[in-house]
């Protein structure tokens, strides 16, 4: 299976409360990020990000699903 990033958050509790919410509507999702953003709970200079994966068939429905759901604050 081909999985596709449809979103990057400054860390993985974000990314884990957006999986968990595509997965609630039936779209599988993956949260991909480095071992070191986990243990420091933050972004620094790009390290701690963390990518929101789901199949490249369902990309196009979990980025509308984002758009409707999911306002990320400046």
């Amino acid at each position: 299976m081909n999985w596709v990033t449809v979103h990057t958050s400054n860390g993985v509790t974000e990314a884990e409360i957006l999986r968990n919410m595509l997965e609630s509507f039936g779209i599988p999702a993956r949260v991909k990020a480095e071992a070191v953003g986990k243990v420091l709970g933050m972004t620094v200079d790009g390290t701690g990000r963390a990518a929101l994966l789901v199949p490249a068939d369902r990309a196009t429905e979990a980025q509308d699903i984002l758009a409707e759901h999911f306002t990320a604050e400046a």
